[in-house]
């Protein structure tokens, strides 16, 4: 017993020998009631007390007074003012806002002490501003005394409690020897079952002959709302309604009340004496309740305190007495409560004191209480190796073979519950010499239900010596008596010394919760299940009280996995499981169940056998496949209903596939695919569905569950193997799916990028499968510390992600946490969670319960990328630094992305006509590849996105390049190694490496932008410790194009120093390309700042004869006018007749602040008759703009577009000869997590501002593109525009918000869009004429359809389709504007429209994947099939619904996709 509760004891003891024996029991049950918050005897230093002033605070022994028999106190001395004393925070201690709590307080005064007349102690709750008295008491020489007082916390006006004394003891010194802080525990009603019928029976089942029936408007005393059930077609007592006990969570033991409102109608014959009754029954006893009397057009009550006795009956029953039994009733609601003390449930027995613990040395030469975990490991006490000082031995670890092998050691005897405890061990490795990882761990619990929270671990190799693991533990928990503290490595033979093991109280005593926080499971009750991951030890105490204050479902961290439940064949441990699982639903909350088939924590009997030489080897099919069926179908009827879903198979698939189209490649080489094969996913689903299909009554949903599920490889082959196992289980089973849902487990980190988490999310939910967020939880900080900035960050990705979570959550069936609190956390040392050691909300939970308002709070900096140029020039890869390296810009590689900064060095990049060249030169002086993760090795690495795409994940031309400085390779995707080259060269400091990256998706140019990064990987002893970056902080470059910094190729033709490979024929002043195009250098002249290149009519026919033609036939010709000294306009000057031609080829302007691609019929049939035109580009003014214009447009690009003939400006619209224009453009970072919002503006010449649909931004040019067919004035902008209605269809929010901003489709409302509002015939022609920006021939004598009038809104972009044969209307010359569109009609008019655009959409597309397929009509077949095959039409589920009306939303998201198409 630890001296503080011995002194408790005492006093207890003391004052019941003093009490007569009449009045002892009422005593000793006050005694039991109190709960001790904090209590403090400074027996080993001065626990949570802190200085208030110039107070000098000590602790001190041998301090011997009434109520401090143990003699140890705290000396407050140095005393000069009132407040000099000692001061203890309501956060330190435990204590909670709105609580009440009793503090006493044991002090003394020295006998020797000077005490003035009037000194008193004084015990104050205060802050810096408020001091409120609590209690007083009289200071002696020589004297001890008690400060007491029961106070409620009010944290708006005090923050601690302050032992100081009054104005005329300011100078006397004491000691306060005892702090004691009880709670009185209160008692709350608790609602355990509330039924009102409101929307259908409820968990009532019908009992004997009776009808049960959800009735409205049936108002009567007890039911305002009128809704009830009604009991009829009853001719015997039992003729009745019953109440499950297991359905409606009454646990055995428990007591509870029930109260049942009725009502029997006004024209019911009542006999005399008939009575409604209560009963507690099963099939063999009828316990009698409560009843009350039966009258016509009366209301009647039923209430009853009673205990649940699950031996004598099984359910409530509301049925009538024998004369009531032909009486119907109604009952309109039924309510139980349980009374229980504040914490939930019973009370816990009480437990003997915790033990003083003695630090163990091992140098008596015992264990110490060690113990092997497995009991095969060998613990040796040897004198090889000692930690202690002036000692001579330690434990010696060997034998082990599995991770969590390793010393165990019983600690439960020295904890007192709910107490913080510091464990210390001093390790030391022994072999293997390398790096290797040990863990100073702790186990709450025994079985499968058990907790196993990491404390501390360091990575450490032979050479470091003696190293110390320490971390805190709070024991909320004692694991039914078990608890352990144990040190593992994740070498599974490593074997290590341990010494100088400690396990000692911080003082930290039990903490609340708190309950003044909106519970997350209310927040988002309307959305999706909240849920979290839980052992034995979070179902008591305070850590059930917050599961169940936050979260409505659960999951089994470990109780319910294959290990737990079927170790041995044949032998099932359902145990631990049942009891978790009934102590779930007892509280109220539903259950997963985690999981069926996993490689991991399985034992190894279900898929390998030894061999006749010991190896292990797969077991056969038949048989594995038995083990399988055999424990999936076991478990799953053993647990029956008592579950919502399953994980049936965890974690199949590999990370980062290569070729994830070929998802059976891209599946785990685990044992279970080694036994059974690549179809052992679908069998394990097939055995489960067997299971349900005998249980039709159970509703339980079977998931496929996996990790980092944002990386887009991994979500495309878990997309396919999903969509392929259901595809072929519908086409045989009516279209029912075999697998019902994804789970994407969310284990993510701080830098995640949200919208890959949305990319795999949406792609999860075309799938037609609910979609669950099964393991959440985001990692920030390390070493169990999180910075502030950390903290805020991570609780901003929280938000992000939960905005994502609620605006897709009518396909999300719940989201569950992978814990309640970073302590107990499986990456506790990372901080993942929302909640703190202390089960405190961190910033984390506040992003999680309003994201929005959390988001605009705390909004993070934006960063821009890194730019640097690569100059043109070829060198030799040989490791060396050349002389043509000396003019390439240098790109520092020193942006860090750990904690530790570890090497660094520079990058210079040059190109040519083929390739990119990468020199990274690295300063480290200790290089290291130990460690077989090539990633862990002193390496470089560099990432290139070809086509500057900024994607959140990788597409084809993207790569990840990575050698180490002995030269050996790694890529990712392994198909870019082809053509790849490196050499390195290293010196006693730093080493060298220079490679060359075959340029094959783009054309390598001037002025052409390449995404680029380099990184350089630091190892110390098999470990990576640190990662240095040209641009990327976030760690996610191997699957993130986005974090890239930008690269622009430069120097080709204009004096630069390299060489290159080939010699490019040169004519004059053209130069031909490596593409077949040619460049034409036209002469330059600047006047009066007006630049202008004039291309000659020889000058233009040269450069088509050396022209070869392109894909198309047509060839190209690049007119290049560069840069001007003082130029404020450009021109390009050609002969009027290349522009009047039929021939086939395409001229490009590349103007200094504008690409202008001009094809050669550009001036046909116009009237411009001067010898040459001009082609002008100018800044544009904006001052006849208006000022909300000029505003959006800010500091953008604006330029003018004008042709000038003569000397004059002349106007030009050609419809049939579109010019095509590229704006260079640089977004914001913000802009670029949109670019679909990224437009030009075209401005006529009032200042009116118009969308250009067509107008897109493209990232591998770095400029705006668009299509004209008039010159005029354009900007470029950033325009967003949403509406406040589309939480149900965040589906198509993208599109709506795309197509709005662009002005195709407009809103309802001011801020309403009115989505699923069908849409008419005649807007879908309108919304399509704009978005593809159609023309008509030009004709005016198509005739209009009869029932359109000539001023019908429409009229103009009608008249367009009908000219352009994409509206043919009806058989009697009518259209019928103002009805609604069919989705197969939409198709047939889209697919018109995008032929009369030359848009050829691929052929041979088969609607056999859609149910209602032979609904479709068949003018409207090739025009679906041709719009399902190029992705335009994807269906909802697995139906077309071809005549079903067009809604807004759908037509928005058409429009969108064929806008991409263009």
């Amino acid at each position: 017993m630890s001296r503080s509760l011995k002194k408790f004891v005492s006093i207890l003891l003391a004052a019941a020998l003093l009490i007569p024996i009449g009045r002892l029991a009422p005593v000793a049950e006050a005694a039991e009631n109190p709960t001790i918050v904090y209590h403090e005897d400074f027996a080993i230093d001065k626990g949570k007390a802190i200085q208030s002033g110039g107070a000098s605070l000590t602790q001190v022994t041998g301090k011997v007074f009434d109520g401090n028999n143990d003699g140890s106190a705290l000396y407050v001395s140095n005393r000069a003012n009132t407040w000099d004393a000692a001061d203890f925070k309501f956060a330190d201690i435990g204590l909670q806002n709105g609580k009440t709590y009793t503090v006493t307080v044991k002090g003394y005064v020295d006998q020797d002490a000077t005490v003035p007349s009037g000194a008193q102690a004084f015990l104050q709750a205060v802050d810096s501003n408020n001091y409120g008295f609590l209690a007083s008491a009289n200071f002696a020489a020589g004297t001890a005394f008690t400060l007491t007082k029961e106070f409620t916390v009010d944290t708006s006006v005090s923050t601690q409690l302050r032992v100081q004394s009054s104005e005329e003891g300011k100078a006397v010194p004491f000691y306060i020897g005892d702090i004691l802080i009880t709670a009185n525990p209160t008692t709350t009603t608790n609602t355990v079952y509330h039924e009102d019928f409101a929307t259908d029976k409820g968990k009532a089942v019908q009992s004997g002959g009776a009808n049960l029936a959800q009735v409205a408007d049936k108002v009567f005393d007890g039911n305002d709302d009128g809704k009830a059930l009604y009991v009829s077609n009853r001719a015997n007592t039992w003729d009745a309604a019953d109440f499950k006990f297991a359905d409606i969570g009454l646990q055995n033991g428990k007591t509870y009340t029930v109260t049942v409102k009725g009502y029997v109608d006004q024209d019911a014959t009542v006999p005399s004496g008939a009575q409604a009754f209560l009963q507690a029954v099963d099939s063999n006893n009828y316990g009698f309740l409560a009843s009350a009397n039966f009258a016509a057009r009366s209301a009647f009550t039923l209430t009853k305190e009673f205990t649940v006795d699950t031996s004598v009956s099984t359910q409530l029953r509301v049925q009538s007495s024998e004369e009531g039994k032909a009486v119907p009733f109604y009952i309109g609601d039924i309510l139980i409560t349980e009374t229980v003390n504040s914490g939930g449930g019973q009370e816990d027995p009480p437990r003997p004191p915790a033990l003083p613990f003695n630090t163990i040395t091992f140098e008596d030469q015992t264990a110490g209480g060690f113990t092997g975990r497995a009991g095969t490991e060998t613990l040796t006490v040897t004198n090889e190796s000692n930690h202690t000082a002036d000692g001579s031995y330690s434990l010696k670890v060997e034998g082990r073979t599995t991770s969590w092998h390793g010393p165990s050691l019983r600690v439960e005897k020295y904890v007192d519950k709910g107490y913080e405890y510091k464990v210390t061990a001093w390790v030391k490795l022994l072999s293997p010499e390398t790096s290797t990882k040990l863990e100073l761990a702790s186990q709450v619990g025994d079985g499968g239900s058990a907790n196993y929270p990491s404390l501390a671990s360091k990575t450490i190799t032979a050479a470091d010596g003696w190293v110390q693991l320490q971390g805190n533990y709070r024991y909320n928990s004692v694991g039914g008596e078990y608890l352990t503290i144990y040190v593992q490595s994740s070498n599974a033979t490593a074997s290590y010394y341990i010494d100088d093991i400690s396990f000692e109280s911080t003082g930290s005593g039990p903490v609340g919760i708190q309950k003044d926080l909106a519970p997350l499971k209310d927040v988002y009750k309307n959305d999706f299940l909240i849920g979290n991951a839980i052992s034995a030890e979070d179902l008591e105490g305070t850590r059930l009280e917050l599961l169940k204050m936050h979260h409505d479902v659960v999951t089994a961290g470990n109780a319910m996995k294959p290990d737990a439940l079927q170790p041995t064949k044949g032998n099932f441990t359902f145990t631990a499981a049942d009891a978790m699982i009934d102590k779930v639903l007892a509280e109220g909350m539903k259950m997963h169940g985690h999981v069926l088939v996993w490689h991991q924590q399985s034992p190894a009997w279900l898929n390998t056998k030894k061999d006749d030489n010991n190896n292990t080897v797969p077991l056969g099919r038949d048989e594995a496949l038995d083990n399988l069926r055999t424990h999936i179908q076991t478990v799953m009827k053993h647990f029956g209903n008592k579950v919502i879903s399953w994980d049936v198979v965890n974690e199949a698939m590999n990370d980062n596939p290569s070729n994830p189209a070929d998802y059976k490649a891209s599946l785990r080489q685990t044992p279970w695919y080694q036994a059974i094969g690549s179809d052992y996913v679908e069998q394990a689903f097939l055995a489960a569905r067997e299971v349900l299909d005998e249980n039709p009554s159970w509703n339980i949903k079977l998931y496929y569950n996996d990790y980092n599920e944002d990386n887009q490889n991994k979500a495309t082959a878990i997309y396919n193997m999903v969509k392929d196992i259901n595809d072929r289980y519908a086409a045989a089973h009516n279209g029912k799916l075999l697998i019902d849902g994804v789970g994407m487990q969310g284990h993510y980190n701080i830098n995640t990028n949200p919208d890959n988490v949305k990319l795999s999310l949406e792609k999860f939910i075309s799938l037609g499968v609910e979609v669950s967020v099964s393991e959440l939880d985001v990692t920030a900080g390390n070493n169990y510390t999180l910075p502030e900035n950390l903290a805020v960050g991570q609780a901003y990705l929280y938000a992000q992600l939960f905005k994502l979570y609620k605006e897709h959550a009518d396909h999300i069936a719940r989201v569950t946490f992978w814990g309640m609190d970073d302590n107990t956390s499986w990456r506790a040392e990372n901080n993942p969670l929302l909640f703190d050691k202390n089960l405190q909300a961190k910033p984390a939970y506040y992003g999680v319960i309003d994201p929005d308002k959390y988001m605009e709070e705390h909004a993070p900096e934006s960063k821009d990328a890194n730019q640097a140029e690569a100059q043109y020039g070829t060198p030799v890869i040989d490791g060396t630094v050349d002389s043509i390296w000396s003019n390439a810009q240098a790109m520092p590689v020193n942006r860090y992305q750990m904690a530790w900064q570890g090497a660094t060095g520079t990058a210079k990049a040059l190109w040519d006509d083929q390739n990119l060249y990468v020199l990274i030169q690295v300063s480290d002086s200790q290089l290291n590849k130990a460690n077989e993760n090539a990633w862990e090795q002193d390496s470089v690495e560099v990432f290139l996105d070809q086509n500057n795409g900024k994607t959140t994940f990788y597409q084809n031309d993207d790569g990840q390049y990575r050698v180490n400085f002995d030269n050996e390779t790694s890529f990712s995707p392994a198909s870019i190694a082809a053509g790849f080259e490196s050499q390195t060269k290293k010196t006693a400091n730093s080493y060298t490496v220079e490679l060359k990256i075959p340029l094959t998706a783009v054309t390598p140019a001037n002025q052409k932008k390449l995404g680029f990064d380099v990184q350089i990987n630091d190892a110390t002893d098999g470990a990576r410790t640190s990662v240095a970056a040209w641009n990327d902080t976030t760690g996610n470059g191997y699957q993130d194009t986005s974090v890239y910094g930008e690269l622009t190729l430069a120097g080709k033709g204009t004096g630069g120093t390299g060489t290159v490979g080939t010699t490019v024929p040169q004519t004059g002043n053209v130069v031909k390309n490596p593409d077949g195009s040619t460049t034409l250098k036209p002469e330059v002249k600047t006047t009066n700042g007006n630049a202008v290149g004039t291309v000659t009519g020889d000058d233009l026919k040269k450069a088509l004869d050396q022209a070869a033609p392109a894909a198309g036939g047509k060839k190209q010709v690049i007119i290049d006018v560069p840069l001007q000294a003082n130029a404020a306009t450009y021109a390009v000057q050609l002969p009027t007749q290349s522009l009047k031609s039929q021939d086939g080829y395409q001229l490009t302007a590349k103007i200094a602040n504008a690409f202008i691609q001009i094809p050669s019929n550009m001036l046909a049939n116009t009237n411009v008759t001067t010898d040459q035109v001009s082609i002008r580009v100018a800044k544009a003014s904006l001052d006849n703009v208006d000022a909300a214009t000029r505003e959006l447009i800010g500091n953008r690009p604006v330029i003018d577009l004008s042709l000038v003939a003569g000397g004059n400006v002349i106007a030009w619209n050609n419809p049939t000869a579109p010019v095509t224009v590229a704006v260079p453009y640089a977004p914001t970072a913000e802009e670029l997590k949109h670019p679909e919002h990224i437009l030009i503006w075209y401005i006529d010449g009032s200042g009116k501002a118009t969308p250009v649909p067509n107008s897109r931004y493209d990232a591998a040019l770095g400029a705006v593109v668009f299509q004209t067919t008039h010159f005029s004035t354009y900007a470029a902008v950033s325009v967003f525009t949403t509406f406040g209605d589309l939480a149900k269809v965040p589906w198509a929010k993208e599109a709506i918000d795309a197509m709005a901003s662009r002005g195709v489709i407009k809103g309802t409302g001011e801020n309403t869009f009115s989505p699923a509002a069908s849409i008419k015939r005649a807007d879908f022609i309108a919304l399509l004429v704009r978005a593809l920006e159609l023309h008509g021939t030009g004709t005016t004598d198509t005739a209009m359809f009869s029932d359109v009038p000539a001023n019908a809104y429409y009229y103009n972009e009608l008249a367009v389709a009908k000219q352009l044969g994409i509206a043919t209307g009806f058989e009697d010359n009518t259209f019928k504007p103002d009805s609604s569109i069919s989705r197969q009609d939409m198709m047939v008019l889209t697919t018109r429209a995008l032929a009369v655009l030359g848009k050829q959409l691929p052929a041979g597309g088969s609607l056999n994947a859609f149910s209602d397929a032979a609904s479709v009509a068949g003018y409207a077949q090739d025009s679906v099939a041709a719009l399902v095959k190029a992705g335009v039409v994807q269906g909802s589920g697995s139906k077309l619904a071809p005549n079903d009306q067009l809604t807004r939303a759908e037509a928005a998201v058409i429009l969108y996709r064929i806008w991409k198409l263009q």
